[in-house]
């Protein structure tokens, strides 16, 4: 998986005028610095010993956490000269004529790709054929015989090495728990990218084949019939087999360190449990005051960082609970995730003041409670890194 930018992009610069060493900066729409790139490795021949210039004529604000400002690592491909089919007529045109049996008219176009992989924030890929794009005369080019050893590099290998980690002694890197940052940052990122366009298009009639184009994915509406008759074969497999199969109990010996049980009787790990406890009787105590939250902005604000914690500890921590195998890494990932909205509901806290309609001393002895469970998943991580 792979970061992907081109539509966040605002303008950038990549510079090969230095043989060996790609450098480079990205603006990206919402995010006042830019990205600074200092890169092993040379650009296609087509941009090998040019500075590039390009401007996205329509950027879009990214609104997801951003990567690392500073990348180095290594230049993946970087060129001005992939193909890349491109649609004639405006894409809702594109659905009503695949919806009635009809090709629409598309051409190749010569698009801009720009690949990198970062130790730090892994692989990105930018590629797009509507960017204005400025090149300078190169003060390199590359010689008969090393145009001849790339093209048979490139017969060799693939770009797709870049989405896996290899190890000095070829095999896997672990997931550790960056990368599995890594994929849970792209995942926030696509997931509010096809939260936005399902709000923006939930009532047109090709709701899914704007959606499927817009995402990147390659399917239209056979495909998707086809996947929603599986989807539904599936869940309907996976219902009749929850009411025949018990869950698995967890490990006696590891109760009261990675599970306990609930009010419900249901298994649940120690720290979820606590500020579970913690939201229930929060709730409980504004249902009795006549739910102030719902006039008063900050005090909402703390209550729904408190509720998505509770959700993002359960996730987190149910395998652990449950004593299934599980990635430390990317447990540990959760974790962090779940201290962010931890550390914002503390802010929400700590910003409420003598006006706020519910007891301050409530309030802070709720903070109290925050500042527990943060140490508790500190602690935890820290175990879990030991492993």
């Amino acid at each position: 998986m792979a970061w992907r930018l081109q539509e966040h992009v605002v303008r950038g610069e990549i510079d090969n005028r230095e043989r060996g060493r790609v450098m480079g900066r990205i603006w990206l729409a919402g995010i006042e610095k830019p990205l600074v790139l200092e890169l092993l490795g040379d650009c296609e021949p087509d941009l090998a010993g040019c500075l590039l210039r390009f401007e996205n004529p329509q950027p879009v604000v990214l609104t997801t956490r951003p990567p690392a400002l500073q990348q180095r690592g290594k230049a993946g491909e970087i060129t001005a000269a992939r193909k890349l089919r491109v649609f004639d007529i405006p894409f809702d045109e594109v659905c009503a004529m695949i919806k009635s049996g009809g090709a629409p008219p598309e051409h190749l176009a010569n698009s801009f790709y720009l690949e990198w992989h970062s130790p730090l924030s892994g692989r990105f890929v930018i590629q797009s054929a509507e960017y204005q794009l400025e090149v300078s005369e190169p003060v390199w080019r590359f010689s008969a015989e090393e145009l001849m050893e790339l093209k048979q590099a490139v017969a060799e290998e693939s770009s797709d090495a870049f989405a896996i980690e290899i190890r000095a002694d070829g095999t896997e890197e672990e997931w550790d728990e960056f990368r599995c940052e890594e994929l849970l940052r792209e995942s926030d990122a696509r997931g509010e990218k096809y939260r936005q366009l399902l709000e923006k298009y939930l009532h047109h009639p090709d709701r899914d084949q704007i959606i499927a184009h817009e995402m990147g994915w390659t399917w239209m509406e056979n495909a998707l019939e086809e996947k929603q008759d599986h989807v539904d074969e599936a869940a309907d497999a996976e219902r009749s087999l929850s009411f025949e199969t018990e869950l698995p109990s967890p490990d006696p010996s590891r109760e009261g360190i990675d599970w306990v049980r609930d009010e419900d009787g249901e298994i649940a790990h120690p720290i979820k449990k606590r500020a579970t406890d913690m939201l229930y009787s929060l709730l409980d105590e504004l249902r009795a005051a006549g739910n102030p939250e719902q006039q008063h902005a900050g005090l909402a604000d703390f209550v729904s960082h408190t509720m998505i914690l509770s959700g993002k500890l359960a996730g987190a921590l149910g395998g652990l609970a449950r004593g299934w195998d599980s990635e430390p890494g990317l447990t540990i990932a959760s974790l962090k995730r779940a201290l962010e909205i931890l550390h914002q509901a503390l802010t929400a806290a700590g910003s409420l003041g003598p006006e706020t309609p519910f007891p301050l001393a409530r309030i802070a002895y709720l903070r109290d409670e925050l500042f527990s469970i943060r140490e508790e998943m500190i602690a935890l991580m820290a175990t879990l890194r030991a492993r």
